[in-house]
């Protein structure tokens, strides 16, 4: 099997897609349609954001180029957005569930 470069970039897409899915559906089943879209939102503009705030990063780090063919610039930004949103997404829903739980 050949790798592409342009393969890491397409898979963190899909996760992305796949992740609003998720919470889209999620938010619907347990709210409604209006916070689904919210939520929606929010993961948009959290995805923009991180990607303007990574690649300007990685850029001033490492260049335009990267660190080769398949670890370039843009493929960087996109690993390192992912991390950020990682850490993002898992301390803001575990601040809900503790506020969700002190409520009940």
């Amino acid at each position: 099997m050949r790798f592409y470069p342009g393969m890491i970039p397409v898979l963190i897409f899909w996760m992305h897609i796949t992740g609003g899915v998720y919470l889209f559906s999620k938010r619907y089943s347990e709210e409604s349609l209006g916070e689904a879209f919210l939520a929606l939102v929010f993961a948009a503009i959290v995805f923009t954001a991180g990607w303007t705030m990574s690649s300007f990063l990685i850029h001033v780090i490492f260049g335009q180029k990267g660190l080769s063919a398949i670890l370039n610039g843009d493929t960087l930004s996109l690993i390192l957005l992912t991390i950020m949103e990682a850490v993002f997404y898992r301390l803001w829903f575990a601040k809900s569930k503790r506020r969700e739980t002190a409520d009940a």
